[in-house]
């Protein structure tokens, strides 16, 4: 039977520009950590003003010689916390869960839009800037 551990996380709502527009982003930022694998610049943007989901984008590090991988998560601003991926389908991008992110050994992962990320179901609120909310994932080990 394998056990897990959890890397939490706290996130905070800042400003970011691209390109073409100015976007709102959060950032997350690693408040405890109890494995070799950390999280790093992790980000999320607000929801649309009509919906209670988010995607939270990071990268994970191993700083072990064993593959890791990332098996679940739980937060105290969602009632869900889901792990995704975005897959190019006949020219359509589509989000459908997955059980696992992995992260390879003395490696990294990069979850961002577009591909691997985590979401947030049931926002308890609506995030403005400068709130703050905590995300745990949980590792397979």
């Amino acid at each position: 039977m394998k056990t897990t551990r959890s890397a939490t996380l706290t996130a905070n709502l800042r400003g970011a520009v691209t390109l073409c527009s100015a976007m709102m982003f959060f950032s997350a930022g690693l408040l405890a950590q109890e494995s070799t694998v950390v999280a790093q610049n992790a980000w999320a943007r607000p929801p649309a003003p009509s919906r209670d989901m988010t995607g939270l984008f990071l990268v994970l590090e191993n700083h072990s010689a064993q593959k890791r991988a990332v098996v679940g998560g739980s937060s105290d601003a969602a009632d869900k916390v889901e792990l995704h991926e975005m897959k190019n389908e006949g020219g359509m991008m589509r989000m459908s869960p997955v059980s696992q992110i992995d992260v390879p050994a003395n490696g990294k992962t990069e979850l961002k839009p577009g591909g691997l990320h985590v979401m947030l179901f049931g926002l308890k609120g609506k995030p403005v800037e400068g709130d703050t909310f905590v995300v745990t994932l949980k590792l397979d080990i």
